[in-house]
């Protein structure tokens, strides 16, 4: 055991006295933190501390300062923890606009480039709790980095072509060479396909989808890895049924500040950030709970995609592997 895994293992020991963690899940941890990088264990740690025991418990700072001791050099002092801890659960994050200006640029680009994508006829989806906030009129209540939105994959040449016309960067990573590769590694986008506004923070990202005859959609995960010097693309594809497609995606679109888009259903999301607890994620499911249709949550169980993994994917060469 080398000297980080020794100090993980302490302060997960060291938990384990205050929150109960059985020994199987400690071992899980040690793996699981063994591989990221200081400055995201910090956060994870602290982010786990303020979710489990919470602020008002009397060893909130006690842990804090194990968490710190970790690596002081590049952690902020306890009270500054407690600071940005108390952000993210809040709902906000340190950018460069008030929270009532994101929600402004929000409802802006939101309305500006669904009417451009409709006007091209692109077949897409805004997903994930935005929508759904929207149409069930529960007001903007936290800070919003992008919009996230799925489209045909067969758009996406159009998708570029209105976001340079309005002035955005975009990168297309799904295929990167291996000089993007490595930058892609070391600046770890949030999405494979990405349009950044140039003068703030804000980014729509995309997420790939094949819409197959029967009208269901079948997603397209891009990931990369380097063999023998060259970048290999994998695909991950996510096969649903006409059916699943109906539970996950509403086809009537909803309008909005006059105009018209599809959303992905409020069980859908609600369904995936059950699972993901972060803070953003906690807070949004107790906003939608009672917008739930417990009946198509239940359903969506009973649906799942189908998971097909296609390797090495190029225009000479597709090998496919079933899960």
């Amino acid at each position: 055991m080398n000297n980080k895994q020794e100090k993980l293992k302490r302060i997960i020991d060291i938990c384990s006295k205050i929150i109960y963690i059985t020994d199987d899940k400690k071992e899980a941890l040690l793996i699981k933190y063994s591989k990221m990088s200081d400055n995201e264990i910090i956060k994870d740690l602290a982010k786990n501390v303020y979710y489990i025991i919470g602020k008002n418990s009397p060893y909130y700072d006690y842990l804090l300062t194990i968490i710190r001791d970790y690596n002081s050099s590049i952690c902020p002092n306890i009270e500054e923890m407690k600071v940005i801890l108390d952000k993210m659960f809040s709902n906000q994050i340190d950018g460069n606009m008030s929270l009532e200006d994101n929600h402004k640029l929000i409802i802006s680009v939101l309305t500006e480039f669904c009417s451009l994508f409709n006007q091209y006829g692109i077949d897409y989806y805004i997903v994930g709790a935005l929508p759904c906030f929207l149409k069930v009129n529960l007001p903007l209540f936290r800070y919003h980095d992008d919009i996230d939105i799925m489209v045909n994959e067969e758009d996406i040449p159009k998708i570029r072509e209105i976001m340079e016309l309005m002035g955005y960067k975009f990168f297309d990573d799904r295929y990167p060479s291996k000089e993007r590769f490595i930058e892609i590694e070391k600046e770890k986008p949030p999405h494979i396909i990405l349009a950044q506004n140039p003068y703030n923070e804000f980014h729509l990202g995309f997420f790939c989808f094949r819409r197959e005859q029967d009208n269901s959609i079948t997603m397209r995960e891009y990931s990369h890895r380097l063999e023998n010097g060259e970048v290999v693309v994998d695909v991950l594809e996510r096969l649903s049924t006409p059916i699943g497609t109906s539970l996950r995606y509403d086809d009537k679109p909803i309008i909005y500040n006059g105009v018209k888009f599809k959303t992905s259903s409020i069980e859908s999301v609600y369904s995936l950030k059950r699972y993901t607890k972060r803070p953003k994620d906690i807070t949004d499911i107790k906003k939608l709970e009672p917008y739930i249709d417990k009946r198509k949550l239940e359903l969506l169980d009973k649906y799942p995609n189908k998971n097909i993994i296609i390797e090495n994917v190029n225009l000479n060469n597709i090998h496919i592997n079933k899960k």
